[in-house]
């Protein structure tokens, strides 16, 4: 028995001998053109965060490189199709040019279309997905509550069914893309009920909608975080996402997309980091040498290197079994252990991206307590990924009780 449970807690690679860690040349032709549109994000991205002001080229940037739609379906307008290792590849060279930068993407499209790629009907997603493939829509997704953040089943917003239209009331706070956003993705409960969970594509004109920006936040200052506000806002019946009462289920699902997304943009914030971290230590001096040959500042390097490596390869293994998982939806087992992987994976990153920007402002000295330099930025940025798409101790939670067994759950 406890050899059958172990074999059934192995998500390793079924055969070591075939570990391959070579890009395809398909994904190399598409990095490479991530890659120049990250180059021209760079200094505007530099520019907009020492205004602290919202980067409004990132859309228009990467929409001319026809990447707004990299994993959404080639049958609906720009859409690329790139499978899950692809699209973290591509999110792991975008999280390089910053968080907020990187966060725009987990909104759009990570949280929005491919969820409503995932439980849309062919109705919907012929009407949205052509257009936010090609920029003329952007996404968000509206989850979280000022009062409900880990405990999505504690959501106040509601809706009621009158005629043709579901009226819903409440409000969603720290919401990506919020207050710039064509169309989110509401989730709420039938009035005066807690379960049976639904949810819906709210359009920006919607009548009883608003969405205003949050402006004092610690990060993040080049990407927008929304509050929305829903006054028996008129939804017409035809945009309820998915099978009604199965929103709870459309919202972890959204989860796994959206926290292997931060799991690749850190990747790419801790390999920023290091470079930043080598380049600088390679060029400053003092004590009459080159601060590089310090052993304790070696030791910093080091640290980043190992975090960066060992984050790197779990994202790479949640994505191939997020892959798998989407190649075969039915699947139950494959969908859990994706859902554990990209869990391990996204804390780790997270973790690694916030110690790799720690490290490299001490390898700056007090240099890197400035904005001007990359790590400050990194280091306040990436401070929200421990908190977004699950916070570290509901992660922690989550791994432990796939290996403990259900009935260790916290909140059972």
């Amino acid at each position: 028995m406890q050899q059958q449970e172990q074999t059934k807690l192995s998500t390793g690679i079924s055969d070591l001998s075939t570990m391959n860690f070579d890009i395809s040349d398909e994904q190399r032709l598409i990095l490479n053109v991530v890659d120049e549109a990250c180059k021209k994000i760079r200094p505007i991205e530099d520019n907009c965060y020492l205004e602290r002001k919202l980067n409004d080229k990132v859309l228009p940037i990467f929409n001319d490189a026809h990447l707004l739609g990299l994993p959404v379906s080639r049958n609906y307008g720009d859409g690329q199709g790139a499978d899950a290792l692809t699209y973290a590849l591509a999110l792991e060279r975008v999280g390089q040019e910053g968080t907020g930068v990187r966060t725009f993407f987990s909104g759009h499209t990570s949280l929005g279309q491919l969820t409503l790629q995932k439980w849309g009907n062919d109705e919907q997603k012929e009407l949205y997905l052509p257009k936010t493939t090609k920029g003329q829509m952007i996404m968000a997704f509206g989850l979280t509550e000022s009062t409900a953040g880990s405990d999505p089943a504690s959501l106040k917003t509601n809706f009621e069914e009158k005629g043709n239209y579901y009226y819903l009331n409440g409000s969603k706070a720290w919401i990506s893309n919020g207050s710039i956003a064509d169309l989110h993705v509401v989730f709420a409960y039938p009035k005066g009920k807690t379960d049976s969970m639904c949810a819906f594509l709210v359009e920006k004109d919607s009548e009883g909608f608003q969405a205003e920006a949050i402006k004092d936040k610690l990060g993040l200052p080049t990407s927008d975080t929304g509050l929305l506000y829903f006054s028996d806002c008129k939804i017409p019946k035809e945009n309820m996402l998915g099978p009604r009462g199965k929103g709870l289920g459309i919202a972890y699902s959204a989860l796994m997309s959206g926290r292997l997304s931060v799991a690749a943009g850190c990747v790419g914030v801790a390999e920023d980091c290091l470079n930043e971290a080598v380049r600088y230590a390679r060029e400053r001096v003092q004590h009459k040498k080159k601060i590089g040959k310090h052993q304790l500042v070696q030791r910093e390097i080091t640290q980043i290197s190992l975090e960066l490596e060992t984050s790197r390869l779990l994202t790479y293994k949640a994505a191939l079994q997020k892959a798998r998982s989407d190649a075969d939806p039915q699947n139950v087992e494959l969908r859990d252990v994706a859902d554990w992987s990209i869990a391990q994976a996204k804390y780790c990153a997270a973790n690694a991206s916030f110690n790799a920007a720690d490290h490299a402002v001490q390898v700056f000295g007090a240099n890197g307590y400035s904005f001007e330099n990359r790590p400050a930025r990194h280091l306040v940025d990436t401070r929200v990924c421990r908190i977004y798409e699950g916070t570290d101790q509901i992660l922690e939670q989550k791994i432990a009780i796939r290996l403990l067994g259900n009935e260790f759950e916290s909140f059972s």
